[in-house]
């Protein structure tokens, strides 16, 4: 198995400076570039299948990739962005007034959830079951998600305890690898790979 993840480009979310969550924002024009870079940089890949979010801003960046690799795009429901609920659309500065309670608690290095959120044990949860079912396929596989996605991902590929927030971080339309070693392990190949994006590095990520 070897799983290619790739970070959609930026989106007009990313751009404005907002939490974005599941709120379906496109790419931006600079989104646009990036995504068509990375399909240039994977274009000569042996990839057998891509895969993305829903999500527009995935599927945007999907599109090339898979064009310059040959493929269809197939949307897969757990590669969804985590769903941060009542505070999807707003600012940091908005979120600080609306809810102090929680951002103060955030500050404590609690963890309390916003209305409406998803819960990140079933966030982990959902995630982890999608890297079971690609690894059990055996194939490669190029997957366009999201930072928090591609996070999770990791978490669950070396085994790391997921209440340790922040270890893994990806820029738009990096590129990570996972792969199945021959004694079946998986491993973190590489990370956050952005030599191919050059001054079009763009690394904000609220989610």
């Amino acid at each position: 198995m070897r799983l290619l993840l790739i970070r959609h480009g930026q989106s007009e979310g990313n751009a404005s400076g907002v939490v974005q969550g599941r709120l379906d924002f496109g790419l931006s024009t600079l989104g646009r570039e990036q995504a068509e870079v990375t399909a240039a940089r994977l274009a000569a890949e042996r990839v057998e299948r891509v895969i993305a979010s829903p999500l527009r801003r995935a599927m945007e960046t999907a599109d090339p990739i898979a064009r310059a690799l040959g493929l269809d795009v197939e949307p897969v429901d757990g590669l969804l962005e985590y769903d941060i609920g009542a505070i999807s659309g707003l600012t940091g500065p908005q979120i600080r007034e609306r809810y102090p309670d929680v951002v103060a608690a955030y500050a404590r290095g609690e963890r309390p959830g916003f209305p409406g959120e998803e819960g990140r044990d079933i966030f982990f949860a959902r995630v982890r079951e999608v890297l079971e079912s690609r690894n059990a396929s055996g194939q490669a596989i190029a997957a366009i998600a999201h930072g928090g996605v591609i996070g999770g991902l990791c978490y669950a590929a070396v085994g790391l305890d997921y209440s340790r927030s922040g270890v893994f971080q990806a820029a738009n339309c990096s590129i990570t690898e996972i792969r199945r070693d021959f004694a079946g392990r998986l491993v973190l190949h590489r990370h956050n790979d952005t030599c191919h994006l050059g001054p079009l590095v763009t690394t904000v990520d609220r989610g």
